[in-house]
């Protein structure tokens, strides 16, 4: 049912899983969870996590293979670390982009300050016909000490993307309640669990998608949680999501 379009399940090629025994235990999780589809978002970040795309597909081919018995179908992306010009990597093929037209790319900005020249560089994305998404912005200590940090991407209509670890409180008050407060800004077009492990961040979408619906109602949880997110799969403009507050007694999704 749900659509996850940001973790690290590939093994062995950031610091998500380490091996197929840990990316296997966090298939049958994703499963438990509701999860049928997983766009895997392994880190590109130079000097850190050092991934090509030609690296990148070789190993989800055989990732992939091994995982068809899953009954989970399975894409790739990737999250890349913030530097300008990503539209002119993005045409050497030095970055993947995400779904099967590459029309959106997941952009992580640093934790601890917003960089300059964001603006420029995603606005040179969207001219090279890529929507950039912001990665889980809600983490970002610039965007927890202030909730309009990035009014100035959100406003144009750049979507963000939260975690739903964020939404259940599970990183914290002050992440929660920024992620709540992105979500009611309007400028989120997506939940996504970022799973690393089972140790440390497991796959998890079902009590997210419980409270965004208790709180926001039944389709804001269905855009974020299973159409927007097959919506970058497929290469097809977002839906606008409504995440008006006090909408109390409406029931989750199943």
């Amino acid at each position: 049912m749900y659509v996850d379009i940001h973790c690290h399940l590939l093994p062995g090629v950031d610091d998500g899983v380490k091996d197929w025994h840990e990316s296997s235990a966090c298939l049958e999780r994703a499963r438990q969870e509701r999860i049928s589809t997983i766009l895997v978002t392994p880190h590109i970040w130079p000097g850190r996590f050092p991934n090509t795309p030609e690296k990148l597909r070789a190993a989800f081919k055989d990732w992939k293979g091994r995982a068809a018995d899953r009954g989970i179908d399975l894409h790739l992306g990737s999250e890349v670390f913030f530097r300008p010009r990503l539209a002119e990597a993005l045409e050497a093929d030095e970055i993947l982009a995400m779904g099967v037209k590459g029309a959106y790319l997941l952009v992580e900005l640093p934790l601890a300050f917003c960089p300059p020249g964001v603006e420029e560089t995603l606005y040179d994305l969207r001219l090279a016909g890529v929507e950039p998404i912001v990665a889980h912005p809600e983490r970002y200590a610039f965007v927890i000490r202030n909730h309009n940090r990035l009014a100035v991407l959100g406003d144009v209509g750049i979507p963000f993307q939260v975690t739903s670890h964020s939404i259940t409180g599970a990183f914290g008050a002050a992440v929660q309640k920024t992620a709540l407060a992105l979500l009611e800004r309007g400028w989120c077009g997506f939940v996504a669990s970022d799973a690393h492990s089972l140790r440390t961040r497991a796959p998890m979408m079902r009590d997210a998608v419980r409270l965004l619906a208790r709180r926001y109602g039944k389709e804001a949880a269905r855009r974020l949680c299973i159409e927007n997110p097959r919506r970058v799969i497929e290469g097809r403009p977002l839906l606008p999501v409504d995440c008006a507050p006090a909408r109390a007694g409406k029931q989750g999704l199943r």
